[in-house]
Parts: structure tokens; C-alpha cells; sequence
């Protein structure tokens, strides 16, 4: 573990000569994109315990309370950098605990400038609503009012909230932008900045949102960015928000699956795959993430598995964000076991029972495989991550190859081989094959006859279908065939400039 301190004074100028990078074979390959034209200096001091870094009796009783008792390297090389008032990249493993790195320093940074206020931005609605309860938690016995800027809830409510001038905002660019356009004074004295899930900020297209609210802030501020890998994006990111100089803390194996995950690959013809799902789960325990790769499959698996009689419900971009609340709260409170999803919930996500993941479609970046599986094994815990490869997912599985170092391979048919489609990009087709008649051998041991329903309504009840889903969708369809028929668009997808790829979420 070491940090770094990068000097970005001029990066970009032609006057950044070949001195500046004398340190650059002490980086991973995976930094040296990143890393030329900066100054590097390594230093391997780091804190050990929480009572050590000059943290407020208020944090230190709220940690003691959530039981969290020593902390995580990202976390004792992260804060004591970031209580200095220094900007900082930390690069760390999913799961490793850099919601707390933060929240800890920024927190501190509030308690000893009461004066000072603070804006977390994060890429997703779920991420911002997971963010805002550790906050609630931590600064329940400090003088900081916290506010949740997400969409999908009733704007006047915020804006109401935010004209209070919170010490602490939390938001999606998008709706912290919405927000600024009415009311561009709202991010008045804010000191400290966070940017979580960094990576995925630009490849969600939040560039213009991020500048604009950069633009609306002034005076001197700290920023903080998180991610689990440092990709180009992020180096666009710190031109916008950090200054010249910056402390890049990055844990060791920063980018690589955690040591408790183990890690299953089945290689597997597209027709078997939906057997082949169900017998996996019948030998699973605990709560399960099934990962696909559009809306239209994510529909299709999630009505798949009712019909098997599993506790199972779905997210994807399309549902209402009431949809989406209610079963990340089911699925917390154990009330279902599995969630069919896109990579929506790829991020961020902390539920602690999540034992499996199962990668039933192949995402479309090869960090978004890295950030699936990282859903499980966190904290220290065990996990498995189990991922089915067809003969057409020959250039996604080249790119995550390297995350699935020491997996178990299976492969179905010994004569299993791949097909290179890369120049039609057939592999980003939907890979969920047709329905059959139910096998009962295959059912979930908790199946009833009543346990599928043909309808399901939003609050898990029998009811009708939704209409359209221009308006805040009360329920999922039951097939991709009946969403097509409620809104033209479902199931279709717009290409990407890189090979055409499906990324509807």
C-alpha cells in the first residue's frame, strides 16, 4: 500500500519532459496511460486505527455503534490525506470501504469549519440513496443537515430543502444541475467536493452537468474523487474539479477482484443457458444478484423465475424509482432472495447478504464486469460470482479475462469454441433463448402453484398492466413481446460508436 503524490502542474504542456516520470516503472502498466507528464512521489505512511487520525468523539461513537472497529487500507491511507485539505484520487477494490474514506474526512472537515459545506455527487439514484443513510448514521449526534438531490422524487420538496442551505448536499449531477438553474447561489461557501464512482461519471454523460455546476462554485474548495479503477475518464474528471497538485492514494491490487471472492465460468451454448440458470440458483444460498445485459432480457429472466416459483423481483432504468425502491428494501430485508437487474445496480450497492452473483449476459465495458462481482465478497466476506460465456462473447471475455484469474471453468459441451463475431457484433445480442414448457424438476424448492402470477403489479400483487411508461410505471410487463406493445421503444437499443452495443439499463 503507498500513496503518491502527483503533481499535475502543466501535465498537458509540451514542457512536461521525460524527467517528470524518472518513478513511472514503480506503477502498474494500468497507470502509465495516466501518469505521464506527472511528478511522483511514493510514501508509505499510513494510520492504523481510527482513534489515531484526530476524528470528532461524535464519529468515533457513530462508528462504534455500526461496529466497525479498525479501518480498511483505502481508509487509513485516504483520510489522513484528505484531512490536510489536499485533493485526492483513491483507487481501491469494490467493497473495500471508500464510502466510509470520505464520509469520515468530510465530516471532520464540517465539525472543525462550521462555516463549511459539502456536495457529494454520485452517477446513480440508488448509489445516492445508500450514501445518504451511512451519512444519516455517522452524523447523527453532529450539527450537520444533510439533503438528498436525486430524480424520480418531487423537486419542489428539494429545492425547498436546498434553499435552507444544507451543510451537507447529496445528489446526481443531473438533478444538483436542474437544481442550479433555478437558483445558481445554492452551492454558496461549499468547501469540500466528492466525487464517487468517478469512473462512471463521463461514460453516463454527465460532462456537461459536472461543468456546469463547477462553473456555478467559487472560492478555494477541496475535492475528492473515488473509484475502483483509473481509467482515462477519471484523469478528464480531475482537469475540471482538482487542482495542479494531487495525493493519488491507491491500495494494493487496486483493480483486481478482492482475495475472499471465488469465481466460477461456465462455458455454455446460448440455447442451455436458462436451464442452466436455474440449476444454479437451486444450489445457491442466501441473497443473489443475476446481472443482464439489457432491459428486454432483464424483463424476460425476471418473469423466467417467478414462473420457477423464486423470491425474485427486477430493476432496470425503465422502472419507477418507487419500483426500484421497494425492492432494493425487500431484497435488504431479506423478503426476496434474488434480483434480476442490468447494470444499474453494477455500483455501489452494499447488501451485505449478497452471497452470489451470477453474470447471465456479459456486460458491455469490461470495468463493469469488475464492479458486478464486486457486489459480493465485501467487507471481508465471502461471495462466489458465477459467469456463463457463449461462443459469441469472444471479445468481452478477451477484456475480463484478467478478472477471472484462478475461476473454476466448466465447460458444457467439450467441444465448446468461440465464434469472433466482432465485425457484426452479433455477441451484443440478447442471449436469453426462447421459453419451453416449465421442467418441474427445476422449480425452486419454495414453488407453489400460486407462487407465479401472470400480472405483476408494483406493490408485488396480482394487478393490471401498465400502460406506458411515459408515466411513473406501477409495474414490470410480464414479457418482452407485451413491452413492445406498451411502449415502441422496449427492448430496442441504440448503438454505441464502439461496435454497436446494446447499452439500454
Amino acid at each position: 500500500m503507498h500513496n503518491t503524490v502527483l503533481t499535475m502542474k502543466q501535465c498537458c504542456s509540451p514542457l512536461a519532459g521525460a524527467g517528470a516520470v524518472n518513478n513511472e516503472k514503480e506503477t502498474s502498466s494500468a497507470y502509465r496511460g495516466n501518469v505521464r507528464g506527472m511528478k511522483l512521489h511514493n510514501n508509505s505512511a499510513h494510520i492504523a486505527t481510527f482513534q489515531e487520525m484526530n476524528l470528532p468523539d461524535a464519529l468515533l461513537t457513530a462508528l462504534e455503534k455500526m461496529n466497525i472497529q479498525k479501518p480498511t487500507p483505502v481508509q487509513s491511507q485516504a483520510i489522513p490525506a484528505s484531512l490536510d485539505s489536499s485533493d485526492v484520487i483513491a483507487i481501491a477494490q469494490t467493497g473495500s470501504g471508500k464510502t466510509l474514506a470520505f464520509a469520515l474526512s468530510l465530516l471532520t472537515t464540517l465539525q472543525n469549519k462550521p462555516k463549511a459545506r459539502a456536495l457529494v455527487l454520485v452517477p446513480s439514484r440508488e448509489m445516492a440513496q445508500q450514501i445518504y443513510k451511512v451519512f444519516l448514521e455517522l452524523c447523527a449526534e453532529m450539527p450537520v443537515s444533510v439533503c438528498l438531490a436525486i430524480g424520480g422524487t418531487t423537486g419542489s420538496k428539494q429545492a425547498n430543502q436546498l434553499k435552507k442551505n444544507p451543510r451537507l448536499i447529496i445528489a446526481t449531477p443531473g438533478r444538483m444541475n436542474d437544481h442550479l438553474l433555478t437558483n445558481k447561489l445554492l452551492l454558496q461557501n461549499v468547501e469540500v467536493v466528492v466525487l464517487d464512482e468517478a469512473d462512471r461519471m463521463l461514460d453516463m454523460g454527465f460532462a456537461p452537468q459536472l461543468r456546469a455546476i463547477q462553473d456555478t462554485m467559487r472560492g478555494q474548495r477541496q475535492t475528492m474523487m473515488f473509484a475502483a479503477s483509473f481509467a482515462e475518464n477519471v484523469k478528464e474528471i480531475a482537469k475540471i474539479f482538482m487542482k495542479p497538485d494531487v495525493t493519488l492514494v491507491r491500495t494494493d491490487k487496486a483493480e483486481a477482484p478482492v482475495g475472499t471472492l471465488e469465481q466460477k465460468v461456465i462455458f455454455i451454448d446460448r440455447s442451455l443457458k436458462n436451464d442452466r440458470l436455474l440449476d444454479e440458483l437451486n444450489a445457491t444460498k442466501g441473497g443473489v444478484i443475476v446481472f443482464t445485459g439489457n432491459q428486454e432480457s432483464c424483463e424476460f429472466i425476471g418473469r423466467y423465475l417467478k414462473e420457477y416459483g423464486f423470491k425474485t423481483d427486477l430493476i432496470h432504468g425503465a422502472l419507477s424509482q418507487g419500483h426500484r425502491n421497494r425492492v432494493i428494501r425487500e431484497f435488504r430485508e431479506e423478503k426476496i432472495r434474488i434480483v434480476v437487474a442490468t447494470d444499474l445496480l453494477a455500483r455501489g450497492l452494499d447488501v451485505p447478504h449478497v452471497d452470489h452473483v451470477i453474470n447471465f449476459d456479459l456486460p458491455f465495458q469490461s470495468e463493469d464486469f469488475l464492479h458486478r462481482i464486486g457486489r459480493t465478497a465485501r467487507a471481508g466476506r465471502d461471495g462466489q460470482a458465477i459467469t456463463f460465456i457463449t461462443p459469441s462473447d469472444f471479445r468481452m471475455y478477451r477484456r475480463i479475462k484478467s478478472y477471472l484469474e484462478g475461476a473454476q471453468e466448466i465447460k458444457i459441451n467439450p467441444n465448446f469454441a468461440f465464434i469472433d463475431r466482432s465485425k457484426n457484433g452479433d455477441h451484443a445480442k440478447s442471449t436469453f433463448s426462447s421459453k419451453r414448457s416449465p421442467d418441474k424438476s427445476k422449480r425452486s424448492p419454495d414453488f407453489k402453484k400460486t407462487s407465479a402470477p401472470k400480472k405483476y403489479s408494483d406493490s408485488g400483487k396480482v394487478g393490471k398492466k401498465a400502460t406506458e411508461f411515459d408515466k411513473p410505471a406501477k409495474s414490470y410487463v410480464k414479457s418482452a413481446k407485451s413491452a413492445k406493445k406498451i411502449n415502441p421503444l422496449a427492448g430496442k437499443s441504440y448503438a454505441s460508436k464502439k461496435g454497436g452495443l446494446s447499452k439500454k439499463r
